[in-house]
Formats: C-alpha cells, structure tokens, sequence
C-alpha cells in the first residue's frame, strides 16, 4: 500500500507520513488505510486542487490535514462511545447534567467544525476564504411594475 495518495489534478497530495509527523497523538487511532479514506471523505468538505478558492498549495495541504484530524478525532470519538453533537457548554454534579451548544453560538463557527481543536484551527485558517463582499445588483428600470 502506498502511502501517497494523488488527487486528480496533480496539486495537493495527502501524505500519510507527514500528516503523521504534523499529528503524532493521533497516528495510533487508525491504520494509514483508514486514515487515507478519511482524507478522501475530506477532500468532498475542502477542495484541496488548484480549481479551489486556496492558491497556496502548502496552506491547502495544512488545511486538508487540519481537516482529515478533525475527521479522525470525531470518528475516534464515535468508536467510543460518544455521541454528542457540539462542544460541551454546561455540566452540573447534581444528578449529572450536561449539555451541548448545538447552534454554533461560540464565536460563531459551525457546530460541526467546533467539536474538536483541529476544526477550530480549520474554521480559524479557512476564515478570509469564508467572507463575501456583496455588492446588490442595480436594479433595471425597464423591469419595474408601474400601476
């Protein structure tokens, strides 16, 4: 099995090793195999070809790793057992209560994004690729409605 995997385009290349070496805590989750499988359900959420909003290849190969982390940590999670959806917001000892921000409410990032450190890094990097400038369309005045 190789440990390269070549996106169509002959741009960003997940790379195992490196990915290992960027995240030594969670290399012993999963085998490559997996992990390669992951960054393939990775690639569908972030374009990481040069047809993509982000020109920089290495900031695209650090955005598909921050992303195939997150991945992985979440499925890690599954497999033990925890099935929350969203960061913990509050837990009480009393008869053990606890609760979940399930409306990404925490500065404003998406929930999905907000369950682990690495889809915070993501939605932090990946910001100036999120913001719109929109500039309302003139109307035509051969178009409006007289009565």
């Amino acid at each position: 099995m190789s440990e390269r995997s070549e996106v169509t385009d002959r741009e960003v290349v997940f790379e195992w090793s490196e990915w290992a070496a960027s995240f030594p805590e969670l290399e012993s989750y999963f085998r490559p195999n997996n992990v390669q499988k992951i960054a393939e359900r990775a690639a569908i959420y972030f374009n990481p070809s040069s047809k993509g909003v982000v020109c920089c290849p290495k900031e695209r190969r650090i955005l598909l790793n921050l992303l195939v982390s997150h991945l992985v940590l979440l499925q890690k999670k599954t497999a033990d057992g925890d099935q929350l959806m969203g960061p913990v917001s509050s837990v009480s000892e009393g008869s053990v209560s606890m609760s979940v921000d399930t409306k990404g409410s925490i500065g404003k990032i998406d929930p999905w994004l907000s369950q682990t450190r690495y889809g915070q890094e993501f939605w932090a990097l990946s910001k100036r690729y999120r913001s719109t400038f929109y500039i309302r369309p003139i109307p035509d005045p051969r178009l409006r409605i007289f009565p």
